[in-house]
């Protein structure tokens, strides 16, 4: 089928749902409701799975109509063997010697679903095989299956695993990488030198701020304050949370005054007893109150150097929120240098300085989200992704 008529465009990723917390899953989600809702050939082909720890089975099998789009889920393989992919994880991630046959091991012990596989592999149903993020058995044995009809939209980061060999010889081979920010490009020019790459990212509707009312309600419902500071993500070691709990405790001491820290997403890390009763529990927050929770919030702070886009960032200063990042992630680093969103700090100690710094000044606060919000809306808008998403697969045709 000519791309001239429509790309038939299958994205295949390891969970989907609004239900899902974790930044690839949310962009494939975005992407694939607003290319369906402006005429592109769009499915899903996913897992059965929402834990990204036990990568139980949680939602039936079969095929959903979802705000638009079909998802078509499949169970995970129940011969899989969690203990040993976690073995080799943790193997990959100290940097021990790992040979061929482990590094392929270690994507057949990864979630995947024969299911979805035969479906990635039915050539007569899909022109493109979209799949992300690079981390997941069902991305790998996907792009392994059809590497010239595969797009990535790697979502990679500088860590152990992405310099396994079986990892970069996958970047390479697909026929290109969708890039959610030039830092991840520079990135990617170093795992997969010559790897055919173009920028394309995810695009954000044109929204004020939520209204007072709203951000009122959003607070009296939960019982809190606003003007408290915001992490938001999966709750793991990996995301920089220890960092971000430690500075908190040397910035909150002896200041009763201080704003609370406030946690929205999933996860079973919990706060340290010093600061537990300070540290609100937001929880999973649903699509319609988000904004409202940005919005509350004095400071968005992401203690994460693990980032390829960094999508609460961008959420936050459409709601009026500045942000505070770690700036050993050169994409978050970047973000705030180009738009003047918000600082960066490279030490724990200037995490605790930046912190008195920004809750101390509300007119830097609100210059800053407004820049944030100009910076959002001119480089992430959804027409002109749109118009890079299509533009590469009708290029690399």
């Amino acid at each position: 089928m000519p791309l001239a008529d429509g790309p038939r465009v299958a994205f295949v990723v390891p969970r989907y749902g609004p239900d899902v917390v974790g930044g690839a899953e949310t962009l494939c989600r975005l992407m694939a409701e607003n290319l369906a809702a402006h005429g592109t050939s769009v499915e899903v082909l996913t897992t059965c799975a929402v834990d990204h720890f036990t990568w139980a089975d949680h939602h039936p099998e079969g095929t959903t109509m979802e705000n638009g789009v079909p998802v078509h889920r499949f169970r995970v393989d129940p011969e899989r063997d969690g203990g040993r992919w976690l073995d080799l994880h943790t193997q990959i991630d100290l940097r021990m010697p790992t040979g061929p046959a482990d590094q392929l091991e270690w994507m057949g012990q990864s979630v995947w679903s024969p299911g979805l596989q035969d479906a990635a592999e039915d050539a007569g149903r899909y022109d493109w095989l979209v799949c992300m993020p690079y981390l997941f058995g069902t991305t790998f044995w996907a792009a392994e299956a059809r590497p010239e009809r595969t797009a990535l939209i790697p979502c990679v980061h500088d860590e152990a695993h992405a310099w396994v060999p079986a990892v970069r010889r996958m970047l390479g081979a697909v026929r290109g990488n969708m890039l959610n920010s030039p830092g991840e490009g520079e990135l990617l020019a170093q795992l997969a030198p010559g790897a055919e790459a173009r920028l394309v990212s995810v695009g954000y509707d044109e929204v004020d701020p939520p209204p007072d009312a709203a951000v009122t309600a959003f607070c009296e419902a939960r019982g809190i304050a606003p003007g408290y500071l915001l992490y938001a993500g999966r709750r793991e070691v990996a995301k920089g949370l220890p960092e971000l709990f430690d500075a908190y405790a040397r910035f909150s001491a002896g200041r009763p005054d201080a704003p609370a820290l406030a946690l929205m997403g999933r996860g079973d890390l919990r706060p340290p007893d010093a600061i537990a009763d300070r540290v609100i529990d937001l929880g999973f927050v649903p699509d319609e109150d988000r904004s409202a929770a940005y919005a509350a919030a004095s400071v968005l702070v992401n203690p994460s150097r693990l980032e390829s886009l960094g999508m609460v960032g961008l959420e936050a200063w459409l709601a009026g929120t500045p942000s505070l990042v770690n700036g050993r992630s050169p994409v978050l680093r970047e973000h705030c240098r180009m738009s003047g969103g918000g600082l960066w700090y490279d030490t724990p100690q200037e995490l605790v300085e930046a912190l008195d710094l920004m809750t101390g000044d509300a007119a830097m606060r609100r210059r800053m989200a407004e820049a944030g919000a100009r910076y959002t809306r001119e480089t992430f808008s959804w027409p002109a992704v749109r118009e890079r998403f299509l533009g590469a697969l009708e290029d690399w045709s």
